[in-house]
């Protein structure tokens, strides 16, 4: 009985550690998988989608039993644009108002609120409009993403 009764106020002990880490932390959370370059968009501590897909898991894929995203052992936490919410290397659309026809494939430089250059460099270009892509990302663009310089 005693037993029980220390395993009960472990477990809710257990519960209020558990909802204090939930609340030190401002959803979403981008991290990068140090072992297979996922890209996931946490929204609890393990719970989140993937936004950048490996050969296993695809772009919208979701679950709820993700390795902690305070692992750092496992997880590179990516920076975050406050202004567009883009994670630094994100793929995005880019445009400027009065180009009409064209959309460019560009990475998102979260620090700079700017674009990638074309070589990976971080001084790329500024434009007026950004949307991001929403799917599986091209070959050219998960090979090009492992060279950007962070």
């Amino acid at each position: 009985m005693k037993n029980l009764e220390e395993l009960e106020k472990k477990y809710a002990e257990l519960g209020r550690e558990i909802e204090a880490l939930k609340s030190e932390y401002k959803y979403p959370i981008y991290c990068l998988s140090k072992s297979n370059g996922l890209v996931i968009k946490f929204l609890s501590l393990d719970e989140g989608v993937v936004v950048k897909q490996d050969s296993i898991w695809n772009v919208g894929d979701k679950t709820d039993c993700w390795d902690l995203h305070t692992d750092t052992d496992f997880w590179q936490k990516l920076d975050v644009c406050p202004d567009t919410g883009f994670y630094d290397g994100q793929l995005v659309w880019a445009w400027d108002e009065d180009v009409t026809h064209t959309r460019i494939l560009k990475f998102y430089n979260a620090k700079d609120t700017s674009t990638y250059h074309y070589d990976g460099d971080r001084d790329g270009g500024i434009y007026d409009n950004y949307e991001p892509y929403e799917d599986n990302w091209p070959e050219w663009a998960l090979e090009a993403f492992k060279t950007l310089k962070k």
